[in-house]
């Protein structure tokens, strides 16, 4: 019995974390409250945006670009439309990415809210599609637990393998520094060797 009792209350505190990880939300897209969910990560917020546009670039969509008649006016969102992504099936939806750091005692956090439709103003909630709120919630926690690791992994690999080949042309370049070393030692210890056999000829020529 007591075992009984101690595995629901693991269960419960295991879904109560699971839970955690995703939360649904609200936030305003053209002046209207629209649902999203909501994540965080302590990946920094710039490598957050670059995950994102990675994930997309894959999908071969790139992040739409706001512009005013005389000046250029950045979006509120990140924004990527007509994005068929992993989870949704075949689906094309507008994805929009609201990414801002909230600052902690320790590491900072970058908080990410997600919003998606079908186009103009056709906004997914649980309550106009369950299923495919469900599968974006699929998307969303695949993001949070899975791509953005996979891209901080990336990030250290590509930085590793820049140290690395600064660190094999330097080893290169040590390599022939030491070829010509060994070959000025070569040269000199031969230049020495006829002076010193010059010398001592003249030495024995000595009256």
């Amino acid at each position: 019995m007591r075992k009984t009792i101690l595995a629901v209350i693991m269960l419960l505190c295991t879904a109560k974390y699971g839970n955690a990880q995703i939360t649904e939300s609200r936030i305003k897209v053209d002046s209207m409250e629209r649902q999203a969910l909501y994540i965080e990560t302590d990946m920094p917020e710039d490598d957050v945006k670059d995950a994102l546009k990675d994930y997309f670039d894959s999908l071969h969509v790139s992040p739409e670009k706001g512009t005013g008649f005389i000046i250029k006016k950045q979006l509120p969102f990140l924004e990527f439309k007509r994005a068929v992504t992993d989870s949704m099936h075949g689906q094309a939806l507008d994805y929009y990415f609201e990414i801002d750091t909230r600052k902690q005692k320790g590491a900072d956090a970058t908080t990410i809210y997600i919003v998606a439709s079908r186009g103009y103003n056709n906004f997914i909630s649980p309550q106009t599609d369950a299923a495919v709120w469900s599968a974006f919630r699929n998307f969303t926690e695949y993001m949070r637990s899975n791509y953005f690791e996979q891209y901080r992994i990336k990030k250290n690999m590509t930085s590793l393998t820049r140290d690395l080949n600064k660190d094999k042309s330097k080893l290169k370049d040590v390599a022939e520094e030491k070829i010509k070393l060994e070959k000025s030692i070569e040269d000199k210890n031969a230049q020495l060797a006829t002076m010193q056999t010059q010398l001592d000829k003249l030495k024995n020529k000595q009256p």
